[in-house]
């Protein structure tokens, strides 16, 4: 299995077939699905996010974690390992489903009214995070390039946990309202800092040289006006056939082929498929004149995508790398410093702001959870630093360890603040 990625193209086609990997990766899902049951009985019974059930249970069928049973040998390992990573494109869709349930939340009449906040809100919680992160990890005597690299990273929010926890407890409400907005555009201020930061603190950590302007201020602009673009167009046609459709299988087969097009078109082109979507569901939403009456079918289409996505989220996490006591205390640093900036930096532009009272309480616990485009980010600086590959592991095992926890105790504090903002109808 070292050398797969040396062989010749025929040869890893056999490599596969022999090994049966098509009907590994079907057992696989299959188990998923069978826990994801279950977790839904214990998830309901106990009164706990059923997100948080399904990322802890990843954990536990990390394959650091299952490695340690007595009848899994180091193959079988290895075996389960790759499984899981050519399951990656259950992840992409996952993430291109949430992105559209997003933006068809996003109404111009709730936008015209909250606005004013939901800006200010997005941008100061990313800008605070930045700053918070950036500050803190440098203060403890890491390099300036690793503080700004952590610290743009510190600025994603992961939509995926707080959306199922948003969905799962029929929240509704100006405090409501303003999380899934913030959520949507944070992904697209989070891609603006990354790219202007990134090519600062390489420029720092390889001792010198011009910055490319066009790098870090024109290709940004194109990747999100282009996602943006890409996003209405579908979006726009997607409503147009579904106002003339009633059946409900055409209706199903438009959305589905519209969010999975999108996606395709945008990672071709080399745009974010993230903001491509929530574009998408953003013009179904309004561009449409009628209820176009999708919303229970994709919520009933999504539970067990959802399902399996976050338990492979979980299933990410490597403890075998993160036990030196150095590790350790960056990861804590960063998810302390992060929590900072979330929560400090979104209360206060909701108080400066005029927000609803319950926005000004409350818009911080909605915020924490990170993975997906952190994650994806993290992978883009390995890449980048392949020379000085401690550099990209370090970021990427931290942004693992505390993506797990944030997942899990995330969904926990964004039930308490629509509960306790009064929003919660379950």
């Amino acid at each position: 299995m070292d050398d797969l990625m040396s062989l010749a193209p025929h040869q890893v086609e056999e490599w596969l077939v022999i090994n049966n990997i098509a009907n590994k990766e079907i057992y696989l899902i299959s188990l998923f699905l069978l826990f994801a049951f279950l977790i839904v009985l214990l998830a309901k019974r106990y009164k706990v996010p059923i997100v948080v059930g399904y990322v802890f249970l990843g954990i536990l069928l990390s394959p650091d974690i299952i490695s340690l049973f007595p009848l899994i040998d180091q193959e079988m390992s290895n075996m389960y390992t790759l499984i899981l990573a050519n399951l990656d494109y259950i992840t992409n869709i996952a993430l291109a489903f949430i992105a559209f349930t997003i933006g068809s939340e996003l109404s111009l009449k709730t936008m015209r009214r909250l606005g004013k906040s939901i800006f200010a809100i997005a941008l100061m919680e990313s800008v605070a995070a930045f700053a918070v992160v950036t500050t803190a990890i440098y203060l403890i005597g890491w390099p300036l390039y690793m503080a700004l690299l952590l610290g743009a990273i510190a600025s994603a929010t992961a939509p995926a946990a707080t959306v199922m926890v948003l969905k799962e407890y029929n929240a509704e409400g100006p405090l409501t309202s303003t999380i899934m907005a913030v959520v949507g555009l944070d992904d697209a201020f989070a891609l603006i800092i990354f790219s202007l930061i990134n090519p600062i603190a390489y420029l720092q950590y390889s001792g010198g040289g011009a910055i490319d302007i066009s790098e870090i201020i024109v290709f940004p602009l194109i990747e999100i006006f282009g996602a943006i673009i890409i996003g209405l167009a579908f979006g726009y046609t997607a409503q147009y056939l579904l106002t003339r459709f009633n059946e409900k299988t055409r209706k199903i087969l438009t959305v589905v082929t519209t969010i999975t097009l999108s996606s395709s078109v945008s990672i071709f082109l080399g745009f974010s498929p993230l903001i491509a979507n929530l574009a998408v569901g953003f013009a179904v939403r309004n561009f449409a004149k009628k209820n176009l009456q999708i919303s229970e079918e994709m919520d009933t289409l999504t539970i067990p995508l959802y399902a399996v996505f976050f338990i492979i989220a979980g299933t990410e996490i490597r403890f075998s790398e993160m036990g030196s006591l150095s590790f350790l205390l960056i990861a804590f640093i960063y998810l302390t410093a992060r929590i900072i900036g979330k929560v400090g930096g979104a209360t206060l532009a909701a108080r400066l702001s005029g927000a609803p009272e319950a926005v000004k309480k409350y818009i911080g616990f909605g915020l924490l959870p990170q993975s997906g485009v952190a994650i994806a980010l993290a992978y883009s600086v390995q890449r980048q630093y392949v020379e000085a590959p401690e550099v990209g592991l370090v970021i990427f095992n931290t942004l693992l360890l505390t993506a797990a926890i944030t997942e899990v105790f995330g969904p926990l504090l964004t039930k308490y603040a629509v509960v306790n903002a009064g929003e919660s109808k379950d």
